[in-house]
């Protein structure tokens, strides 16, 4: 399983940044901002800009920068947290972890990879940064749905339930022509489906956060 540089060396690099700001005395001049540190594993600034390069959050439009850079930092904290719960528990190593398609989404996200490796070196990252990133993407997208969604079933009632309170309510109230429950089965039951998988992912989120120390340094 690939690791790509990890806390060794990010604590390594961290290390470096303070011995640089210690020996030429630039008291008032940040090299590298921490953000936040999940146990020993420090999240940069640098994280935060490479998270916003693959839009590992979905920019809201109504959002100020400031809170945009919130919701990212939040993001790549649970992100850490869950990575390092899995690597604890030794987890990680026995899920089939697809790295190659994660750094493909990922890819594409940013436009193509000519256009990546440019906009990383623009904000002083290197190759290796992003595939970190990737690896933590894929090893909790393997989690979810190789030991979650396992978890997680529908049953007809649930099916009926949400039938009554999303379709039948919502289509009498505007008098209009009501889908009968078979046409419209197969969508409440993903939408249950996920609510139920989301719900699972919190709850696992949730357990981590307790066996980990966060500290964050921003809003």
């Amino acid at each position: 399983l690939p690791r790509c540089y990890d806390t060794k060396v990010r604590i390594s690099r961290l290390a470096v940044i303070c011995l640089c700001v210690s020996h030429f005395a630039f008291a008032n001049q940040v090299l590298e901002e921490v953000m936040a540190v999940v146990d020993s594993t420090p999240i940069l600034h640098s994280d935060i800009e490479l998270a916003d390069l693959v839009s590992l959050v979905e920019r809201d439009p109504d959002a100020t920068v400031d809170d945009h850079r919130s919701r990212l930092l939040d993001a790549r904290i649970h992100l850490e947290v869950q990575y390092r719960d899995l690597e604890d528990s030794g987890t990680l190593y026995r899920l089939d972890i697809d790295l190659e398609r994660a750094l493909d989404t990922l890819v594409a996200r940013a436009g193509n990879e000519q256009l990546l490796r440019a906009q990383l070196e623009d904000h002083g990252l290197v190759w290796a940064d992003f595939e970190e990133l990737a690896l933590r993407i894929a090893a909790t997208s393997a989690f979810t749905e190789q030991r979650l969604r396992s978890r997680v079933s529908v049953s007809l009632d649930e099916v009926r339930t949400a039938y009554e309170e999303l379709v039948l309510a919502r289509h009498e109230s505007h008098d209009q022509t009501v889908p009968p429950l078979t046409s419209v089965h197969d969508e409440l039951y993903r939408l249950i489906l996920e609510r139920k998988l989301n719900d699972e992912i919190e709850r696992w989120l949730d357990s981590a956060a307790e066996r980990h120390d966060v500290t964050r340094f921003v809003r």
